[in-house]
């Protein structure tokens, strides 16, 4: 066994060597000057009769290294040790302001040093901010910087300009931040020019209104060469204000009259060039349009969003999901920009973002008109915002929606609750229970019919590279038979955290911590008297032979089954729909016993069955551990869960550890469905062969979600 454990480890080691040349990469960026924002109406004729010599620029301890500054909410910032500067960012930022200067010829001679002469000026910059500011809902550039002119040995100032710049960034990316950072530099640099040709004197080639320009509607960043697929290639990017994957497509129309889709969020190669494109939602002629909009090669164009989106939800007075359809009108024209249903969330559906002009829509259901008076309501669309509407309708006795009784904003909004990483869901299931298993014994089926309720907690944090998830169950259950009373038949308290820390896409390192008990004591019961008798661990006798109807198995809270794990999780699906994992590595099980028997062998003599128990022993085991866990919403309301979970001790090969628990669940009505559950496992009895016991599960569930 000890051999499948170093090929399984292996054969991790070479699979994540073929799929990374390295499993922790840093990120090095580069500060470049750009030719294509230049403001050409800054260019000198006739450049001032000086020379110029450009400092390097003094920049605060906090910022003046190789790591990104994150600047967090309040005095805390952190350092960034995988994405770092490639450059001395003291020597980078005044090399971008010499080339500008020599761009636009303001000077005789701008150079970085002066060997030879003494330079007739000098200018100084320093650094007190250069950042990224990150919180939950914002990500920002953040420069604070000034420039300083002066004649050489002087020191009054000719011109001080300060900068204090802060932009939100449309793509959440260190590419994007770096790009962004490099833009500040650049234009502030304009203003100090503006500044500078003031002083000087040289009025008749400034723009006078230079500052009250409107800022442009595009910004760019610098591509990498995995990105581009040639020297001439650029990319467009309408960024996806509701942080989903499921934003409308749009279209970029090169002067061909060439068409190419992309879908909003989703960056487009594009060739060189200048394109229009259209957006948004509804019909051909309802799209937003936007012309002259140029890609460079090698660079990123993002568009500023000038539209927003609206979301909308259907549900009954219970906060159930109601299949209801709705149509968007624009209120001002009366024109449909076409409806739909709302999305069920509980089975995977994701809902539709529409991408609208800015303005007051109305939204109506039921197919009423424009023109109705009843079931409608109204919503404003504000630019760049996400707005999640929810319609609340009545139903009648079976549960179907009638009429509309309320509108409005009710949640937070959709763009926050998309970028929550901590999710926390709790719900109360009744259920009915038809069980067949062979779990007793090998060749003996029990039947029975159980009514119990379970309480399923599910609590979620998700901020990349950190997953960390937590599922609890607690079940109590009842059940009768033919001649009996009402028994104790459920009782269960199931505890499963796992954390992952993913290192490169779909590889990461997990940890998990699982624990399995119940809560009262358990009993065999027979319809008929038994001779029983029970011995402990050290074979003395606790309960000598009596005639008895029923016997106590089971202690409360034990057994206590403990599981542990540390390894590699390798994520083979991730889709809304889909996902599925695969874990192998170091496991340990406990399986720790107190006053729990288990039955040897019992046989009928005259009629009258013999049972003798015997108190378990605590066991532990460690070795390799493989699961396999996985959930799947399939057509038709159907929904499927996998939890495979293998042990396979070092020193003990037959005695393994299988648990295989496959779940259907099918939803008939908004709060009924049923479930059929199997489960498979290894049973390894002190006395006797090992076996496979099967535990088959049919419930008729009725679910009210808490939160």
């Amino acid at each position: 066994m000890k051999k499948i454990f170093w090929l399984i480890v292996a054969a991790g080691i070479i699979l994540g060597g073929c799929t990374s040349s390295e499993l922790i990469t840093k990120n090095y960026f580069i500060l470049e000057y750009y030719g294509h924002n230049e403001n050409s109406a800054l260019i000198q004729k006739t450049p001032i009769a000086k020379s110029i010599y450009i400092q390097d620029s003094k920049i605060s301890n906090t910022y003046n290294r190789s790591q990104i500054v994150i600047r967090h909410f309040g005095p805390r910032i952190t350092y960034n040790y995988y994405n770092l500067w490639g450059v001395k960012l003291s020597k980078a930022i005044p090399d971008l302001i010499q080339k500008r200067m020599q761009s636009y010829n303001i000077f005789k001679q701008t150079h970085r040093e002066f060997l030879d002469t003494r330079p007739d000026m000098e200018i100084s910059t320093t650094v007190n901010n250069i950042e990224i500011y990150i919180s939950e809902n914002i990500q920002q550039a953040r420069v604070n910087m000034s420039f300083v002119l002066r004649n050489s040995g002087e020191e009054a100032n000719l011109v001080q300009y300060e900068a204090n710049v802060e932009k939100t960034l449309l793509s959440y990316d260190y590419d994007t931040f770096v790009q962004t950072i490099n833009d500040i530099i650049l234009e502030e640099t304009d203003h100090f020019i503006q500044r500078i040709l003031g002083v000087c004197g040289v009025d008749s080639c400034v723009v006078e209104d230079i500052n009250q320009t409107e800022e442009p509607t595009t910004k760019t960043e610098q591509l990498s060469d995995e990105e581009v697929t040639d020297e001439s290639n650029g990319m467009l990017l309408l960024p996806a204000l509701s942080r989903t994957d499921n934003e409308p497509y749009f279209q970029a129309i090169n002067d061909q009259d060439d068409i190419i889709s992309g879908k909003m969020g989703t960056p487009l190669i594009l060739p060189q060039g200048e394109y229009a494109i259209r957006y948004g939602s509804g019909k051909s002629n309802q799209l937003m349009i936007q012309e002259n909009i140029k890609i460079y090669p090698r660079y990123k164009t993002i568009i500023e969003p000038n539209w927003g989106c609206l979301v909308v939800e259907v549900i009954d007075k219970n906060r159930n999901y109601a299949k209801v359809r709705y149509e968007i009108f624009d209120l001002a024209t009366g024109d449909s920009y076409g409806g739909g249903f709302p999305a069920e969330e509980e089975i995977g559906e994701q809902s539709v973002v529409w991408a609208l002009k800015p303005g007051l829509y109305k939204i109506t259901v039921n197919n009423e008109p424009f023109n109705t008076y009843s079931n409608f309501t109204t919503t404003y669309v504000e630019k760049g915002e996400v707005k999640k509407l929810t319609i609340v309708m009545d139903t009648d006795d079976e549960g179907i929606p009638t009429n509309m009784i309320g509108a409005g904003v009710l949640e937070e909004s959709f763009l926050e609750a998309s970028l929550e990483k901590t999710k926390f869901s709790s719900a109360i299931h009744g259920n009915v229970n038809i069980n067949s298993d062979n779990e007793a014994e090998e060749n003996e089926n029990t039947t029975s019919i159980i009514l119990d309720a379970q309480l399923q907690n599910y609590l979620l944090y998700d901020n990349n590279p950190v997953h960390y998830s937590m599922k609890n169950l607690i079940e109590i259950g009842t059940s009768k038979s033919t001649n009996e009373d009402f028994q104790l038949a459920a009782d269960e308290f199931d505890l499963k955290n796992t954390a992952i820390y993913y290192f490169i896409k779909d590889f990461g390192v997990y940890g998990r911590v699982d624990a399995n008990s119940h809560f009262f004591n358990s009993r065999y019961y027979s319809a008929d008297e038994f001779y029983c008798a029970k011995f402990d661990t050290d074979g003395n006798t606790v309960l000598d032979t009596v005639r008895v109807d029923n016997v106590k198995v089971r202690s409360s809270f034990f057994p206590l089954i403990l599981k542990e794990g540390l390894g590699i999780n390798y994520r083979i699906l991730n889709y809304s729909r889909a996902n599925l994992s695969l874990r192998v590595g170091f496991g340990m099980r406990q399986e720790i016993n107190n006053d729990v028997y288990q039955s040897i062998n019992p046989e009928t003599i005259n009629g009258v069955e013999f049972r003798e128990y015997h108190e378990l022993k605590s066991e532990s085991k460690t070795g390799t551990e493989m699961s396999l866990v996985g959930t799947f919403q399939l057509p038709l309301n159907l929904s499927y869960s996998l939890n495979a979970d293998f042990l396979f001790p070092f020193y003990d090969e037959k005695n393994y550890t299988m648990e295989l628990e496959n779940v259907f669940n099918v939803k008939i009505l908004k709060y009924i469905s049923l479930d059929y559950k199997l489960k498979l496992t290894h049973k390894m009895p002190e006395i006797g062969n090992d076996y496979i016991a099967r535990n088959h599960t049919l419930f008729l569930r009725v679910t009210y979600f808490l939160r």
